[in-house]
């Protein structure tokens, strides 16, 4: 039995609603923390209301950011990757000294959470299982996949096994050696979920459409082979192993076939079709995360002088959109398409 823990989540949007509630549930005390006023006056007036996979309300304690005080051991961060900075400064006045934060996050959040608060109190986590925000007072949660948690150094500590124990009162969470490898395949796997998201189409309808699978196959070996070059070998999971795409290796079509097979049954498994990229664009009408993931990939590809011309021309597509000079639409997989038939 695992022991009563206390536990602040910091973003109370998707992914922090949903492991908070199913913290709560398991028992252990959940502090919230979180930037929109709205959502936070919802949930002390009604609750915070998970649907979908789970239905169930909860009454937890929540605060905007310059209402934190006191001291907090266990912070867990689920906040998009642009806003790390600005929703990780309020609390590391008050982080405890042998106290961590565990990012939730897409991305390589965990070395911007590092220089805040110091690698020895950083430890990352992998996660593909599904939500989105409803509306003020509402998450859905949309489905389950793969959990890993682990040290940015690879050591099996303690605390990591605490945390996979704790966690898996949402699902089985496995401690890795290797959480840089889990970032880097899901950001290369991401690559896809933007491309994907410039259509207004499910996931599956795309890859269904087997003239794309080309290019998206090359984008992902685009990512696959800058995290080489950086010294990171990209994990499998849900199925789906980047490294199968990579440049540098034949490409194996059975394995390849089976890549893309994994992955629609991992999206036929949810309850949504679309992803959270497609969301912020065709839904909230908002900036992506795009700079920061697809931007990291290139930022580490400048560093080693490497191209990454899909990678560029993906992030100059999702700029269009977001700024309303572009719609979604085929076309722009039609335009990743004609570039990888020029490279290749």
């Amino acid at each position: 039995m695992i022991d009563r823990q206390s536990f602040t989540v910091v973003g109370a949007g998707a992914i922090g609603a949903v492991v908070g509630v199913h913290l709560m549930r398991a028992g252990h005390d959940v502090v919230f923390v979180e930037a929109n006023a709205e959502h936070v006056t919802a949930i002390r007036d009604k609750g915070l209301r998970l649907t979908g996979v789970l239905e169930a309300t909860v009454a937890p304690v929540i605060f905007e950011p310059h209402e934190v005080d006191g001291r907090h051991c266990r912070v867990l961060l689920a906040v998009k990757s642009s806003q790390t900075e600005n929703a990780l400064a309020p609390m590391v006045p008050h982080l405890a000294p042998d106290g961590y934060v565990l990012s939730l996050q897409n991305g390589l959040e965990e070395l911007k959470i590092a220089r805040m608060v110091g690698a020895a109190r950083t430890i990352g986590a992998f996660l593909t299982f599904g939500g989105h925000y409803e509306g003020p007072g509402e998450v859905r949660f949309t489905g389950r996949g793969s959990f890993r948690v682990g040290e940015v150094d690879g050591r099996a500590t303690r605390r990591v096994v605490e945390l996979s124990q704790i966690l898996s009162a949402l699902q089985p969470v496995e401690v890795t050696d290797n959480i840089m490898g889990c970032l880097w395949a899901k950001m290369a796997l991401g690559a896809v979920y933007f491309a994907t998201a410039t259509v207004n189409a499910d996931v599956t309808e795309v890859y269904d459409r087997g003239i794309y699978l080309g290019v998206l196959g090359n984008l992902v070996g685009e990512v696959v082979d800058v995290a080489n070059a950086a010294g990171v070998t990209p994990e499998a999971f849900d199925g789906f192993d980047a490294q199968v795409f990579s440049p540098q290796r034949p490409r194996d079509p059975a394995s390849v076939d089976a890549n893309w097979v994994a992955q629609k049954a991992y999206w036929n498994g949810l309850s949504q079709g679309r992803t959270g990229v497609w969301r912020d664009l065709a839904v909230h009408r908002r900036k992506t995360e795009a700079d920061e993931l697809l931007g990291s990939v290139k930022r580490a590809a400048d560093g080693h002088q490497m191209a990454t011309p899909r990678v560029d021309a993906l992030i100059s597509i999702i700029h269009e959109i977001e700024n309303g000079r572009r719609e979604l639409g085929w076309n722009n997989l039609d335009s990743l398409a004609q570039l990888d038939r020029a490279l290749t």
